[in-house]
């Protein structure tokens, strides 16, 4: 031991706090320099540490672990000057810093508490697992740290051969890590990929891991349409402050024009609102006017809370022709709603106020005859169980509807029900259902067949419509060791008056019924108020279920109704034309976890032909999954428009390995006994923790007006942090 030095603990694997420099001689230090901070007390575990009085040095030797402030040091041999606040430390050095980052070295000098300094042979570990290496850097004040022959990757290593080139990377003369700023500069770089360079940049700037948004350029889209050509967009993002932001995008389609595309985003205290839009200056057609070059779409949405019961909102859609989102790609939506809405919750009733707008994009919507709603206003409210155990349930609601052209029309419409179940000994259950359905109704044109604007003599009349049902069922339940079955019959009686749809009455919430397994069994089997369900009838069906603990459950459900007196409400083709109806029925299959199927069914009751099928099925494996959704519907005079439908939709999803997996879509259709592919999709993707690329082809056989068959291919590359290439 030398002269001056004075050993404190030689004892290995010992930790020893450094408790004098943080209770003596810094406390002095700081009174001689009067009202000069001394620097933050630091203190030290290692298994040999020694103090030399001479020169206020103390070196610590094996499992060094140093803390000043929020940085904390670990090597096998470090010297702290504490004159001036200067800490060399040496041999598989590791610091820690306060946003989560690990730099690595075998020597670094470091001082302003740990803040500054030179680091020899630099590793950093970023906060979310991303690296950088460089030869030699220097940091400055906490605020950058500058590195020489430096090369960042935000990929894992490979486990078998770290030393292997990652599957990206940067080289750079000069990476500066700008810390306070969040930024990662390079200077003369180098991108390479799996080792091999290339692309060269004189300059390059992207933001650190730690910054989830800001202003700037974003990745370019890029595509190709055979009918719009090539494609290329590119956005630009504005973070105004924490709480809004605004992104803008021109569009340039080679054979088309122009679009902006852009998008408004506000959060309040209370709620948000977010509005998109769009403008094109388009190519014009032959047969189209001239000011169909001139395009645009808004998007407005609002969402307020105003208390812990009542809650405000908005919506505002619309385009200025039918086609363009879907051709442009835009938007898919068949109906732009607008509205505007106050709403109440709670604990047993709810109250809402609406005024609505429509805009139909489908082929054969006329403007003219879509309606403004204004007010729609609904109440709803359930009691509480009664001394016998029955429940009183209301139901009110006001509207009020304009038209261009067709019927106009208000009503004030009141259902008040009761209930009341009783469990018999047996074991079976009876349910008795009363309502009463209360309505007054003023309209001109109220069939809606006058194409003229609508006249101004109106109609007025007043429904009371009374409704009784008595519901019967027996589940019956056997129980094994690993398994259950339920067999359930079911009957339904239902009474009320005859007719109680008279012309004068608009249907405007009851049209494009579909008579199915939901609403079999319902008092008004029609969705809204404005058609109801006449005359008596029974209804019965059977359930059954079957759950084990090897084959996973199963369900099924069959029923059929008999209209014993009184008129039919529904139209010809919907099964219910006649006193006995098709038959409705459902099956569901759940044996395992990856694996669903629910087939839904109406069968003509004569010839048992399906006359709506749906079918739909999951499977879902580690490696692989299918989905398959298949709907027939057949002609009804509420649908008389669309015709028979049938369509197929397949996709396919497969796992080539850990990085690789394709895709696939099918659309079939199988309407009015053709065979034609709607869409056809192929893709192949790679994606890892860096990085990302797809390619995707479609085919789409859709005609709407200036809406043609297309082809697209769509490439997508994404470097994380530096940005992506998209299509759409």
């Amino acid at each position: 031991m030398r002269r001056g030095e004075t050993g404190l603990f030689q004892r290995p694997c010992l930790a020893v706090a450094l408790w004098l420099l943080a209770t003596t001689i810094l406390p002095g230090i700081a009174q001689a320099e009067g009202s000069k901070a001394g620097p933050t007390p630091v203190l030290m575990n290692a298994d040999d540490l020694r103090y030399d009085e001479s020169t206020g040095v103390v070196t610590a030797r094996g499992s060094v672990e140093l803390s000043q402030g929020e940085r904390v040091l670990i090597a096998d041999l470090v010297s702290y000057d504490r004159t001036t606040d200067t800490v060399t430390a040496s041999g598989n050095v590791s610091l820690m810093e306060p946003n989560g980052e690990v730099l690595f070295s075998n020597y670094a000098v470091l001082e302003n508490e740990l803040k500054t300094g030179v680091i020899e042979n630099l590793r950093v570990l970023l906060s979310d697992g991303s690296r950088i290496a460089a030869n030699r850097a220097e940091r400055t004040t906490g605020e950058r740290k500058i590195m020489e022959q430096g090369v960042f990757s935000p990929c894992s290593l490979c486990r078998e051969d770290p030393t292997r080139a990652p599957l990206w990377q940067i080289k750079a003369n000069k990476i500066i890590h700008h810390e306070t700023r969040y930024d990662i500069e390079y200077r003369d770089a180098v991108l390479e990929m799996f080792g091999v360079p290339v692309l060269y940049t004189p300059y390059l700037v992207h933001p650190d891991p730690t910054v989830d948004r800001r202003s700037g350029l974003l990745a370019p889209t890029l595509g190709y349409s055979d009918d719009l050509g090539f494609i290329y967009g590119q956005p630009y993002f504005l973070a105004i402050d924490e709480s809004s932001d605004v992104e803008v995008e021109p569009i340039v389609y080679s054979r088309e024009g122009l679009i902006v595309r852009s998008r408004y985003r506000h959060a309040f205290s209370n709620g948000r609102i977010d509005f998109q839009s769009t403008a094109g200056i388009l190519r014009n057609r032959i047969g189209l006017n001239q000011d169909d070059g001139l395009q645009a779409s808004a998007d407005l949405e609002g969402r307020f809370s105003l208390s812990d019961s009542w809650r405000m909102g908005f919506d505002f859609e619309q385009a200025t022709k039918r086609t363009y989102l879907r051709r442009f790609r835009l938007g898919n939506d068949e109906i732009l709603t607008s509205r505007i809405f106050l709403e109440r919750f709670r604990a047993r009733d709810y109250t809402s106020v609406n005024a609505y707008k429509f805009q139909g994009l489908r082929a054969g919507d006329d403007r003219r005859r879509q309606p403004t709603t204004l007010p729609l206003i609904l109440y709803s409210f359930v009691g509480e169980p009664d001394p016998y155990g029955g429940r009183f349930q209301l139901d009110a609601s006001t509207r009020s509807l304009i038209r261009e052209t067709g019927a106009d029309s208000r009503k004030i419409s009141i259902t008040g029900g009761w209930s009341l179940p009783y469990y018999a000994p047996a074991g079976d259950v009876y349910t008795l259902t009363t309502a009463l359905q209360t309505g007054f109704y003023t309209a001109n044109n109220p069939t809606g067949t006058t194409i003229s604007p609508a006249s101004s003599d109106e109609e007025e009349t007043a429904r009371v419509f009374p409704q009784i049902g008595l519901n019967w069922r027996f589940p019956l339940v056997r129980t094994g060791i690993t398994s259950s079955q339920i067999i359930e019959p079911i009957i339904n009686f239902v009474a009320g008056p005859n007719g109680g749809n008279p012309d004068e009455i608009p249907n405007e919430d009851s049209q494009a019924f579909e008579f199915d397994d939901t609403n079999i069994f319902e008092l008004n089997r029609f969705e809204g108020t404005d058609r109801v369900t006449s005359g008596a009838r029974v209804d019965y069906g059977v359930k059954a279920a079957l759950f084990d603990t090897e084959f996973g459950s199963s369900h099924a459900f069959i029923s059929q109704s008999y209209q014993v007196w009184g008129d039919t409400a529904f139209d010809s083709g919907s099964g219910l034309d006649d006193n006995l109806s098709d038959y409705v029925g459902r099956v569901q299959l759940a044996p395992a976890d990856w694996l669903d199927l629910l087939f839904r069914f109406r069968l003509d009751k004569d010839s048992f032909r399906p006359r709506r099928s749906e079918l739909g099925l999951r499977l879902q494996q580690p490696n692989y999954s299918i989905l398959l959704d298949y709907v027939l519907l057949d002609e009804q005079i509420s649908t008389v428009n669309f015709g028979n439908r049938e369509q197929l939709d397949l996709r396919f999803n497969l796992r080539l390995n850990q990085f690789w997996s394709t895709s696939t879509r099918l659309v079939q259709d199988f309407s009015n006994a053709t065979n034609r592919t709607r869409i056809a999709n192929l893709g192949l993707a790679y994606n890892d923790e860096c990085f990302s690329i797809g390619l995707e082809y479609e085919r789409r056989d859709l005609r709407d007006a200036d809406i043609e068959p297309e082809d697209r291919v769509m490439l997508h590359i994404n470097f994380k942090y530096l940005g992506s290439v998209e299509s759409f």
